[in-house]
This record gives structure tokens, sequence and C-alpha cells, in this order.
């Protein structure tokens, strides 16, 4: 068969649908481990691949989601993780051969990157690596990561791939209906930050049915320049008399799925809930149809983990904020020489508040471990900011290595034409996925003509096309020399801005180096920013602090029509952003809504309130408005958890002060939580678990797949009076009701809360649960209501 890629140019891509549920009607038991069950009865999954085959899917994902080292740990097979990925993608290659492509399916660790969990990046990469050697060595035709729910690890998959074998990586998240994965990325965004890093195909997964992902294909294709997948369920997942039901009959799930054919789905296929007779009704349907060529889409797009920004050429001024720098500031000088974030995560807010678009990092001081440093800044910013970042260092290695491990599409500042810097830097570039600012220096030192850094320009680029680069990920720097030392400096500046813009490169300045050595540089700058945004300027590296730069970058842009309907200047004066409001904690309440160090705050405040004042007046509100903003799809994952820190931060601050005084501290709530029997699914209990400790519960974690004696064991054994239970599968929901009853009758006084993926409100009331929680922050409030 012709190579996958150039298949798609030419046909729709049927992949198959669901395998987990046809398993378990032909002999996959409670608490087994699928792939073995496979390995030991491939029979059973050859029979249903060569179904999907003759149902028209063109390609077929193997059984290994679940067959990296850390999910087969839980049953005792982590040591075997290649040789099972090999033999479970043999048998698929043996079914599939000369008539389906063999996607190779990757799945979650079930573990959090750092900072969110321990797991490190690096050895992220390295799990991954291990299961895919066993992939390709059994015959895959291309990478299928699928269901991801934390845009890093779904990074760190694609990097293993690329580094060990050139097979085609495709890569499906899963979004909520609020289109947000478990971890706060948008569809937009997962899909620049993917194709950035290399994946040759980006969708979606699961979680929803197609008419709930329509929005979110919208989203997607407008900025995707790879095919885009789209595998979802058979709609909303119900649990009716213990039975798993779909609301999509195959008929509707087939006229959906054309809905968003026609809006740009080039593979498309069916997830839980589908199965054959779903997926021979999509490909009859997609007979005779050709996918559209995909567009070029030339847009400059950077990415956080949460959120895209755009550079654009007729749009306002991109402000990229330059105050997290030590040059010049002695305080943060000295916080980086020890090792402490803390003052440039503080700029990292303010900035932001103030209106930047983008954060410039730099942490060169000399003495220090820069990597090091590097490293904490980006991965703590990287979980918690919604700004992209400016990665700046005068090092490579510094720049790469944080490339690395951003969760996002970052920009380098700079690439210069001096001798090795883009050799060594667009290599990285484009294997991350980056994009550049390019400065017009060469081995002669800095040029003073337009020209002469018009042709350096040339040149770079020239570099930057044969490394595999385009335009668009390029911005320019036309060089903001001080006026004072000569009459041309501005206009030779100004002369780079217009060849740029005429020529489609995007452009950047730092503005503060124009009015060196003036008195009342302010006035200067601002003169200098409007100048040159009249000539072109696209984006500026300033501080946002400076509220007359800002209003000259916002009234410039309306001055110019670059403004549409003057939106942005007037949700900037309405929002108060350009008058540079600072986001330091003034109080123990907005330090835990930010999730920021409250300490300080506490030893100045403990000396005028009781420790329960404190706990009760500020801590507990603030708690309070965090899971509001959760509710509200305002706050996401890394900050609920940061906030959550902060709190706990202070009440351990707070116990010697609580007993000094001779007042009883308040003995914790012990809860036991646990995933029910025959579910080995534990990342949404895992979080629920380190959110109650961050709340002052004392939890008793008894992990996965727990049967119902050794929790009621567990609660008789330690007085316990609140239990958690988990479930993730349907086929184990079931397994809460006998241990809920269990519980019932033995220990009738403790109250049982439940929550997970296929667990509803109505559920948990016929079962008799005393509670339903829809999330970790629901669990929080729940278990205190309950206590």
């Amino acid at each position: 068969m012709k190579g996958i890629l150039e298949f798609i140019k030419n046909e729709y891509l049927v992949l198959d649908g669901a395998t987990g549920t046809f398993l378990q009607e032909n002999g996959l038991e409670t608490g087994m481990c699928p792939e073995q069950f496979v390995i030991d009865n491939p029979a059973v999954l050859e029979k249903l691949q060569d179904e999907y085959i003759k149902a028209g899917s063109k390609a077929v994902y193997s059984c290994t989601f679940g067959a990296n080292r850390k999910k087969l740990a839980s049953y005792g097979l982590e040591d075997k993780a290649y040789e099972m990925n090999k033999k479970l993608t043999e048998i698929t290659a043996k079914v599939c051969k000369g008539r389906a492509y063999v996607g190779a399916d990757v799945g979650v660790t079930g573990m959090f990157l750092e900072p969110l969990g321990e797991l490190e990046f690096e050895e992220a990469v390295d799990i991954y690596k291990e299961q895919i050697r066993g992939l390709v060595d059994g015959g895959a035709d291309f990478i299928a990561l699928e269901t991801m729910i934390d845009i890093n690890e779904t990074r760190a998959a694609i990097i293993a791939a690329k580094e060990i074998c050139d097979l085609p990586v495709f890569a499906t998240m899963t979004f909520d209906e609020t289109g947000r994965t478990l971890t706060g990325t948008s569809p937009k965004a997962a899909a620049v930050i993917l194709q950035a890093v290399g994946a040759d195909a980006v969708g979606l997964n699961c979680s929803t049915g197609p008419k709930e992902m329509k929005p979110f294909v919208k989203v997607m294709k407008e900025v995707l320049n790879v095919p885009l997948i789209v595998k979802p369920n058979a709609g909303i997942p119900q649990l009716v008399d213990g039975k798993t039901i779909f609301d999509l009959n195959s008929d509707d799930f087939c006229t959906d799925m054309l809905d968003l054919v026609d809006i740009g789905a080039d593979i498309v296929g069916g997830c839980c809930g589908t199965d054959p007779v779903y997926i021979g009704k999509l490909s009859k349907s997609l007979k005779g149809r050709k996918p559209k060529p995909i567009e070029e889409k030339a847009k400059s797009i950077l990415a956080s983990n949460f959120e895209t920004k755009e550079i654009v050429k007729n749009g306002k001024l991109f402000v990229i904020g330059e105050r997290i720098n030590p040059t010049g500031k002695k305080d943060l000088k000295e916080a980086f020489k020890t090792n402490d974030i803390s003052p440039a995560l503080d700029f990292a807010n303010e900035q932001k508040t103030a209106g930047a678009d983008a954060l410039d990092i730099n942490v060169g001081v000399p003495g220090i471990d820069e990597n090091e440093i590097m490293r904490k800044l980006i991965i703590e910013l990287g979980a918690r900011m919604s700004l992209p970042l400016c990665i700046d260092s005068s090092y490579p290695e510094v720049i790469e290595n944080a490339l690395r491990i951003y969760p996002g599409r970052a920009l380098i500042n700079s690439i210069s034409a001096e001798k090795g810097k883009a050799e060594n830097l667009l290599p990285v570039m484009k294997k991350y996925g980056a994009m550049a600012i390019l400065l017009p220096i060469g081995e002669k030192g800095i040029p003073k003509t337009g020209e002469e850094r018009i042709e350096i320009i040339r040149s770079l680029f020239d570099k930057g096309l044969e490394a595999g680069l385009k335009k668009e990920d390029f911005l320019i720097d036309g060089l903001a020399f001080a006026i004072s030392s000569s009459e041309s400096a501005a206009s030779e500046t100004f002369k780079v801005l217009r060849w740029c813009s005429e020529n489609g490169f995007k452009t950047v300045l730092g503005i503060s180096n124009s009015s060196f050595g003036l008195p009342q540089r302010r006035w200067i700058n601002s003169s200098y920013l409007s100048a040159a945004m009249q000539n072109g300027l696209n984006g500026a590296i300033i501080n946002p602090n400076e509220e007359l730069l800002m209003n000259t970058a916002l009234a410039t842009a309306a001055v110019l029509g670059r403004d549409n309907d003057f939106s942005a200047y007037i949700s900037s004066i309405t929002e108060g952003q350009i008058a540079g409001r600072n986001e330091e904690p003034a109080s123990i309440r907005d330090a835990v809504l930010l999730g920021k160090d409250a300490i300080n705050i506490v030893k100045k405040e403990i000396e005028e309130k009781t420790p329960s004042e404190i706990i009760d007046k500020d801590v507990i509100p603030a708690l309070n408005k965090v899971g509001d903003l959760f509710a509200e799809k305002k706050y996401f994952l890394p900050q609920l958890l940061a906030s959550a820190r902060t709190a706990k931060s202070i009440f351990d601050f707070l116990e010697p002060h609580i007993l000094k005084s001779g007042a009883d501290i308040k003995e914790k709530t012990k809860i036991v939580i646990a995933t029910v029997k025959g579910d080995i699914h534990d990342i949404g209990k895992n979080l629920v678990g380190l959110m109650l400790k961050n709340h002052g519960f004392e939890v008793i974690d008894l992990g996965k797949d727990v049967d119902k004696e050794d929790i009621v064991k567990a609660v008789e054994d330690n007085g316990i009076e609140l239990v958690g239970l988990s479930a993730l599968m349907t086929t184990t929901a079931k397994e809460m009701e006998k241990t809920l009853v269990e519980l019932k009758n033995r220990v009738p006084d403790c109250k049982v809360m439940i929550g997970g993926a296929v667990v509803t409100k109505d559920f948990a009331d016929e079962i008799g649960a005393d509670a339903y929680a829809k999330d970790a922050a629901d669990a929080v409030g729940k278990a205190k209501d309950l206590v």
C-alpha cells in the first residue's frame, strides 16, 4: 500500500471504532490486563479487526493503548512493555496485511507531568520510546496517540516517536463539552502546538459525540496545515440499569460525521459506543467523495498551554513583556543566584495583567546554573501562565532545553548571522516547532544602514528555508539604535521595517534602545513606537507597565485602522489593563487566588489576627472563590492546584501558632479513596486525593482495582466517616453499588461520595450514594458538606 500521508491527499482515511466493549463481550473479565488478554486470545481481536476492515476501515489501531510501562505496572508487567507492544502490533499487522494500515495505538501514562505531578518530562519521553520501539518492530505503519489529556505528555510522545523512527505520527486529544482538556488546553492551542512539534495529523477523539465536537473541529481547521482527525463517541454515554447506553444510533452518527467532514475532517472513525456497523455506514457514505486539498494557513501563532496569540500584520501591536531579565534588577539577580524564581513569577503575573501578549524570559546571571533556573521557570510558567513565552539566552543549549520541555509554541530571542548561531538554532527551532526573531547582526558586527541589514535578513531567511521553515515562522528585528547617536538612526531602522512589510515579513523592535542618552526617555520611546508602527512595525519588546507606551500602541493602532471597531483600545481602557495594574498579592486572599507564596503576609497578619480568623475569613473564602472560578472555566487544573498548595502552606504555618495559643487543633477528617474493583484508571482519583490533602483532609488512598472487602476493612480499622469511590469505565461503575451496599451494611454512619467519567448524579441517586462529585474541585466541596 502507498504511504498513508499520500493516501490521505486523495481519499478520506476511515479508521476503526471501539475495541474494549467487544473484548469484554468475548472473555475479557474485570481486572484483567486487556493487552495480555489479546496476546493470550489473539483470535478475538483478529475477528473484530477483520470486521472493521470489511466494513471499510482503511486503518486499524493495535490493542496497545495502555501498553506503556507505567500502565502495565498495575498488572506486574512493566518489564514486558517492549515485547508486548511488538507482539500486539504483529497481531494487527497480520490482519491488516495488504488491506489496511496499522495504526500503533499509544495512550496516557496515567501520571501527571511536573509540576502537577511527579513525572519528569524526560522520563515520559523514555517511557514512550520504549513502547514505540516495540510498535515499530511489530510492523506499525503510523503511530496513533489518542485520548491524550495533557498537551506536554502528548508532546513528549511525539518527540519520542520522532527521535527513534520516521513513521508518521497522528495525535488526538480529548476535550470536555466546554472545549478544554483536563489540564486546560483549548482545541486551537492544541492544534497549533502539536503540528508545530511535528505531528503529521492532529485532531480529537472520545469524551463527546460528533455534534458536540463541531465547534472544536472548526477552530482546529482554521489553524491546521496537516490533516484533521475526528474520532468521536456514539454520542454521550449514560448508565441505564447498569448498562452503558449511547444516545446516537449508527444512522445519526453517520449524519453528524458528514457535517464534520464538510467542515474539513480528513481522517474519521469512531470511539466508545461505535462498532463495525457504524464504521460501515460512515465508509459507505464517503464513497466517491474526495477530501479538499489542505489550505496553507500562513499564520504566525504562538501558544501557551492554554491559549494562542497571533501576530497579525494589520492588527494591534504584539507586546512582548521585557521585565523577566536580571539586567539592571539587583533583586532578581540575587534571587536567581539562590535558585529562587518567585520574583520572576511575580513579574510574569503583573505583565500579563498590564496587557502583554507574550513574555520574554532571560535568566542570564554570571556564575549561576542558567539551565537549571530556566528549567524551573519554564516548568512553572508553562503550567500556569496563559501567555506564550519568548526564550532569551546567549547559550543555544539553554534555549534548546527550554523549548524541549515548554508545553506550548514559544518564540526564540534571537537568531543572528554571527558564526554558528543560525547553524545551531535553526534545526532546534524546526524540531520543537518554535518561532524566532531574526537579528540582522553578522560577523562584521552591527550594520548601520538599512540595506546592510536587509542583506543579512535575506541570508538568514534562506538558511531558514533550507531548514524547512517558513516566512511566518519568523519575526524580523529591525534594530532600534539610539537616535542620539545618528540623525539617520531612526530612518535606517524604518527602512528595514518597510522592506519587511512589503515582502511579507512581520517585525519587532526593542523600543527602549531608541532613547538612550536622552532625558525624559519615555516621550522619545512613545514617539518612536508610534512612528515605527506607521512604518509597519508588528511587535515590540517593552515594559507593559509603562502606561504611556501601552496607550500609544493602542491609540496608534486605532488611528492606523489596525484595530477593528476600536475593540482592543476600548476593551483595554475599560478593563484598566493599560494602567499597569500589578497582580502582586496585597492580602492572604489574593495570594490564595493567585496561587502565590503567602507566608510573609501571614507573618504580618498573625500579629493582629488569630489563626482561626485567618483561616475562616481569608483562606476559606478564597478557596471557595477558586472553586467558583474553576466551575466557570476561568481557572483550570494548574491554577486550582497552585491555589490549593498555597492554602496548605498557610495551614502548615499556622499549626504551631494554634498550639502555642493553647487552642485545640481540629483533628483532620480522614477519608478513604479508591478506584473500585476491576478499574485501573486512577488519574482522576489521584487528583481528588491531592486536592483533599491540600484542603486539610487526611487521605488514605487505597489505589486502583480495590476489592470492596479491602475498602470496608480500611474504613473499620481507621474509624473513617467518609469514603470516595471512583470509576472511569461503564463496566466497573456497577462495582460501586456493590461496594456501597457493603459499606452501608457494616458501617452505616459512613458517608459515600462517588465520581468518575461515566458516573452521573442520577446514577449516584439510583445506588444510594450520599453525594456525586463531577470533578476534583466539586469533590472537595461535597466532602466538606458531608462532614
